[in-house]
Parts: C-alpha cells; sequence; structure tokens
C-alpha cells in the first residue's frame, strides 16, 4: 500500500464518490498509475473478501459488497505493506532520531524504513538541515550512529512539529482528525506513543476541560494532545524541562489552572512526578492556543503564531500541499505573516510593485487566501491591503510552484543576448538562477547570431543590448543584474507563466525521466519488491553523477584560481590601458594567456562600454577564450594611484582582476560569489589595510567563507 491506495480505501469507507480521473489529478499521476493502485487493492480484496473494487454508471469508485475495511487496512498497517513516499520515509527518519534517548546506527534506521544504506546516507544529509533549522544538532560518532542533541524546549517543539503537519492534520484526508486509518499517521503514533496512550490522553484532556468550563478548538485540541503525548515520553526517558524564572512570569495567565488541572490529572493517571516547570511550559503552549469556550474575564489574546499556523494549515490543505519537512517556503511565508501583522498594527502599509501582474496571472488564488485570512483580520479589526494581499499570494504560488516542480508547460525558457563575452554572460546566467530557480536558460547568443539564426525555442529573451525581435519578448538589462531588472524580468515572466497552477499535471525532473527511461528494463528483471528501493539508489546515483560533473567544471571560489605569485601589490600605471596589460602579463608569463589574449582584453573594453567595472573601484578585464586563453586563472593587481576607466559611476579603478577562461570552464558561481563580496564585505578598506600578497589571499578566503555559509 503506498499513499495513495490509503486515500482510495478511505473515500470508499466514508462513502466519498470520486473517479479514477480525479484521483490521478489529485496526485498528479497518469490515469494508468491509479488503475494499477485498484489493482492492488483488488488483489488484496478478492483473496480475503471475495470482493473488489468496480466503478458505478457515473464512473465512480465503489465496492462490490460490504467488507470491514478497518480490518482490511490494519493488514496494512507496516513498513513491509505501506510504501513510503521520499517525504514520509525522512519524516519517520526524523521523529526516530529526535527521539532516541541514546545513538542511532545506520543499519537501524534503514532496517526500520527498508532501505539501502546509500538511500539512508543521502536522507540524513537532508536532514542534517531541517534539524539545523529547527535549532538542534543531529551529530554523527563513528561506530556508534546518530544522536540528535539540543534544549528539551527545542526537541519537544521538533517533535511536535513533524506530528501535527505530518501525521495527525494529513492535508489529503478530509477526515484525518483522529482517523485511526489513517496508516502514516499511525506509523508516526507508534515512534510516540510506544504505550498506546493516544485515546487515553485525549480523553483525559476532555475530562479536564468540562471540569474548567474550557473548550479548544479542534485544531488547538489535536496540538494539546500531541503535546503531552510527548511530555509522557520524555518524562519517561528521564528528560525534564526545569524551572526558570522566564516561564514562572507565566503564573499569572489565566490558563494557569487549566495547565496545573492538566498536569494533575496526568501525574495521577500515570503515577509519575511532575515538576513545577513542566507546569509552567505546558502554560505557554495553552497560551498560544484558540478557545471556542473559555472559563474567564481575564482573557490572553489568541497568539500571533496560533493565527499564523492556522491559515497556512487550512490553505495548505484546501490547495493540496504537503508540508513535511520541506518547509523553508512555509517558514518565509511566516516570517512574511509575522511582518505583515506588525506593519498593520502600525497603520502601514507596502506597495508591491509587481501587484497588477500577480492578479492578473493568479486572478483565483486572491479570495482563496482572503478567505484563510479572516481570523487574522478579526483579530486585527482591518482589512489585509490587496497589494499586501498580493505579496502573500506571490508566496503561496512560489510554495504550489515548488510543489508541483514546474508547470506543465515545462520551465520559462530565457535565451540571454549579450555582446559583452563569456564572463559578463556566466555572471548573468548564475544570477539569473539565482533569482529564478525554475528559468531553464536555453541559450547564450550575441545579438547578430540571434539575427541570423532566428531561433523560437524561447519565452523570454534577456538582452544587455538594444534589441528588437518579433518573435518573443525582449528585456533590456543592465550587465550587472539590478534590483530593477530583477523587477522588470518578474513582471515579464508573469505575463508569460501559464495562470492555472493548480489544474496543471505534474511535470518530470530529470531524473524522474531517466527513471522512467529505465523502468521497462527495471520490471523485467528486477523483483516488485526490491524495485522501489532499486529506483531509489538509481536515482541517488544520478544525482550524485550530475553533482561530480558539475564539480569538475565549475569553479566556486576566486582564490581557487589565483595564485600568490599572481598577486601583485601597489603597481603604478600611468592609465587602464597599462593597467590591464600588467595584469595580463602575469598571465601570460605562466602561459596562462597568449599576448593576443592582452590585446583581446584591450580591444574588448575599447569596443564596448566598460561595464567590467562592475563596483566602484574594481574592473575584471577578460577577452574570448578563442583569442588565446590557454589556462584557467586570475591575476590580482592593486594599483599604487586609481586610474580611469571611463565608467560612469564606479571610476576610478585601484584593483584590477583579469581572468584566463578557455572553452569549457565555468567561473559563473565564482564571479556571483565576488560581486556578493563587493556588495557586502567591505572588499575595498580591507584589501587595503592588506600589505603582502598572503595577507591578501586570508582576507579574500574569509570573505568568500563568510558569504557562502561558512
Amino acid at each position: 500500500m503506498n499513499r495513495r491506495v490509503n486515500k482510495i480505501l478511505l473515500d470508499i469507507l466514508h462513502g466519498k464518490k470520486q473517479t479514477l480521473h480525479s484521483y490521478a489529478h489529485l496526485f498528479k499521476v497518469s490515469n494508468q498509475t491509479i488503475r494499477n493502485d485498484i489493482k492492488e487493492i483488488n488483489f488484496r480484496l478478492e483473496e480475503n473478501n471475495d470482493a473488489k473494487i468496480i466503478f458505478d454508471e457515473a464512473g465512480h469508485l465503489q465496492i462490490s459488497k460490504e467488507v470491514d475495511l478497518n480490518e482490511l487496512l490494519k493488514t496494512y498497517g507496516s513498513f513491509q505493506d505501506y510504501h513510503l513516499s521520499q517525504d514520509e520515509r525522512r519524516t519517520i527518519l526524523a521523529l526516530l532520531l529526535v527521539t532516541s534517548n541514546d545513538y542511532v546506527t545506520t543499519y537501524y534506521l534503514s532496517e526500520y524504513v527498508l532501505v539501502s544504506r546509500n538511500t539512508l546516507v543521502s536522507d540524513i544529509e537532508e536532514l542534517k538541515l531541517w534539524f539545523q533549522r529547527n535549532d538542534l544538532v543531529l551529530y554523527s560518532a563513528v561506530g556508534k550512529g546518530y544522536k540528535v542533541k539540543g534544549d528539551e524546549q527545542k526537541i519537544r517543539a521538533a517533535m511536535t512539529k513533524l506530528i501535527i503537519f505530518n501525521g495527525l492534520f494529513d492535508n489529503d484526508y478530509d477526515y484525518a482528525f483522529s482517523s485511526e486509518n489513517n496508516i502514516f499517521q499511525n506509523l508516526l503514533l507508534d515512534i510516540i506513543d510506544k504505550h498506546t496512550r493516544y485515546r487515553e490522553v485525549g480523553q483525559l484532556l476532555l475530562e479536564v476541560e468540562k471540569q474548567q468550563e474550557i473548550e479548544l478548538s479542534d485544531f488547538s485540541y489535536q496540538e494539546v494532545v500531541c503535546y503531552l503525548l510527548i511530555m509522557l515520553e520524555r518524562l519517561q526517558l528521564g528528560y525534564s524541562i526545569e524551572d526558570s524564572y522566564e516561564f514562572r512570569k507565566l503564573r499569572e495567565s489565566s490558563k494557569y489552572n487549566f495547565a496545573e488541572a492538566i498536569i494533575a490529572k496526568l501525574s495521577q493517571y500515570y503515577s509519575l512526578e511532575m515538576n513545577q516547570g513542566e507546569t509552567d511550559y505546558l502554560v505557554s503552549i495553552l497560551r498560544s492556543k484558540s478557545y471556542i469556550k473559555n472559563n474567564s474575564r481575564k482573557i490572553d489574546s489568541i497568539e500571533i503564531q496560533i493565527l499564523i499556523n492556522e491559515f497556512i494549515f487550512h490553505l495548505a490543505r484546501e490547495l493540496n500541499i504537503k508540508y513535511y519537512l520541506n518547509s523553508d517556503l512555509f517558514e518565509l511565508l511566516e516570517n512574511h505573516l509575522k511582518l505583515l501583522i506588525y506593519r498593520i498594527k502600525l497603520n502601514s502599509s507596502v506597495q508591491n510593485a509587481l501587484y497588477e501582474e500577480v492578479y492578473q496571472s493568479y486572478t483565483e488564488i486572491f479570495p482563496l487566501v482572503k478567505k484563510h485570512l479572516k481570523k487574522i483580520e478579526h483579530y486585527l479589526g482591518k482589512q489585509v491591503t490587496d497589494h499586501e494581499l498580493s505579496f502573500i499570494v506571490m508566496y503561496v504560488m512560489a510554495i504550489l510552484e515548488n510543489t508541483i516542480n514546474t508547470t506543465a508547460q515545462g520551465p520559462i525558457r530565457i535565451r540571454l543576448v549579450c555582446n559583452s563575452g563569456s564572463g559578463t554572460a556566466q555572471l548573468i546566467k548564475v544570477k539569473l538562477i539565482a533569482a529564478f530557480p525554475h528559468l531553464e536558460i536555453v541559450s547564450v547568443d550575441s545579438s547578430h547570431t540571434l539575427q541570423k539564426i532566428q531561433p523560437q525555442n524561447q519565452d523570454l529573451i534577456i538582452s544587455t543590448v538594444p534589441l528588437q525581435y518579433e518573435k518573443s519578448p525582449v528585456v533590456l538589462v543592465n550587465p550587472i543584474l539590478t534590483e530593477d531588472d530583477i523587477i522588470t524580468i518578474q513582471k515579464a515572466i508573469y505575463k508569460i507563466k501559464p495562470q492555472q497552477f493548480i489544474d496543471q499535471n505534474y511535470l518530470m525532473t530529470k531524473e524522474e525521466k531517466l527513471i522512467q527511461s529505465f523502468l521497462p528494463v527495471i520490471e523485467k528483471y528486477v523483483d516488485e519488491e526490491n524495485q522501489q528501493n532499486f529506483l531509489n539508489d538509481l536515482e541517488q546515483f544520478y544525482r550524485l553523477n550530475e553533482q561530480m560533473s558539475l564539480e569538475t567544471k565549475e569553479i566556486l571560489r576566486l582564490s581557487a584560481i589565483l595564485r600568490l605569485d599572481h598577486i601583485e601589490l601597489d603597481y603604478a600605471a600611468a592609465d587602464w590601458q597599462a593597467a590591464v596589460r600588467r595584469a595580463g602579463s602575469i598571465l601570460l608569463q605562466d602561459q596562462y594567456v597568449t599576448k593576443e589574449y592582452i590585446e583581446g582584453m584591450i580591444q574588448f573594453i575599447e569596443g564596448t562600454d566598460p561595464y567590467i567595472v562592475i563596483s566602484p573601484g574594481v574592473a575584471i578585464p577578460h577577452a574570448e577564450a578563442s583569442q588565446g586563453a590557454l589556462r584557467i586563472g586570475a591575476s590580482f593587481v592593486r594599483l599604487k594611484e586609481p586610474v580611469k576607466f571611463n565608467h560612469k559611476k564606479n571610476d576610478p579603478v585601484k584593483y584590477v582582476i583579469a581572468f584566463s577562461l578557455p572553452e569549457g570552464r565555468s567561473i559563473g558561481t565564482c564571479l556571483y560569489y565576488f560581486t556578493e563580496i563587493l556588495a557586502t564585505e567591505n572588499f575595498l578598506p580591507r584589501m587595503s589595510a592588506c600589505q603582502t600578497p598572503e595577507e591578501i589571499m586570508i582576507e579574500l578566503k574569509k570573505m568568500e567563507d563568510k558569504v557562502m555559509g561558512f
């Protein structure tokens, strides 16, 4: 069984009528895939119940005779029978790690979820990032395995997040609340609820609600039950939250009596001793929940966080967006909503320069987002403006696009036109991909080549030179992309991008296309029970191979191609030509370039605008590879006195950094990080303070480490 089969069976159990096509649309798979799922269900039904799923006259799925589906679903409730998706598997692994009292071995984890060691290693690397985002650390020790370390409050928060957003509130199921038939939910509960207390704790909480004349909302009720389960498990492992001044202040809260009553009830029922710190921390949990009924005139304001969580949950549920561990975009949306609420409280608002384009492209999403903002608007006593709403829509569409990978018509295809050489083209290309990850650069051409070949396989042309082209829209940009350029490109993309994201089919990634081509062979020679593991390993191998291929071509750091003896300090140059010639001669003496290459750099600057002065005081001259670039490398010249390159803004130039770039070698990422250094790291004063080439190299590496996140 997999997630789709579980959903189909649950729908039939609850009398919900769906067609084969509707399931294919929901899960973004082919009709044949759903037929295969039904075939699997029927095999189990016919074997045990002499029944099967059939279609009625309207094409709805139904069962041929009454069957106890509860019993049927129980037979699927193990990892041997339920095939985890990648996201489900990583969620299970994260929960296993964060709940463990000791180191967990690779063997144990791979056996638990039934995957190969290679697949597990890939999962672990992703999990390290997730734990880091949640202020925890996943340690590894040779011979021991893995262990999560961090503050007890952070550990409990991470456990709660994994359960709430991935199990108890399963976005696929309309009836997920407390549904014992949600198999993935039960697999999660098996980890945090080893003593099967889920129903007991829920009942005990109901009793305390009645006693205290309090009623939590459904969402908050499930959150509190989940937290109490986690609290009980952690206490039995010997981990507790200590008394602290921070939480002592909460004893004046209207929720203190509620928390105290819950702790007393659980302590008595489970014969557990709980310290004051547990009660105080539970107050902080209860204060952030929403209530249908409150027993006190003194009412805590509904916390912003719960309003935001409910907004994200209900919107994601309606749009069928998976949360799982891939929460980066959700966290960006969460942070944006916090700022939005803060602005509205101050009677402030912002204007979205892309409002018209966003509204025209995603008109149907606006009322959907507006509907789920009602609680936040009610809390604020104010309406969210259309411009503020459009920002939220942009985040939501980014999440949705990320969820379905890309649109059915593929990514936006960009043709880059640049007359300024390969170095500039690479820099623009890297910045474009950084700003718009789903763009596909189909080609980089000069303007005269474009007019000659008249290509049509692009959706948009981005050009550094004025250009008219009837077959595609054209956006004119600065060779060093500015914020205004980014906005202009975004506007053009919104006019091109298909608008109906929700109704579009899933487009396979390169990995999936590769796997699709292998499927006939795999199905022929690999046993069915091993096919999924084989596919996972094949996908991992493909990605590793792609990465290795990239690493052999891509240069990430300037320091990686800059030798100490290619750094010269305080050279006296009469003019810019002399400065460029000196930078070129350093490369020439070690046969990185030919004499023609140096002349090519001079001619290049004379024939174009001095765009190579990319920042105040810094120039990066280069020529075409065909003009004599022999080896990849760079030279670094600090001039004794600055010289003018005739640049309107960035003259005079103090630093000349020349590049040699042969065919087939890329320094786009290197240039991208270098421009980040120029923009953020006080490059000029830090370089001016250096007295030797060694000091230059040390400072350069420090700046590279910082902008690259090391």
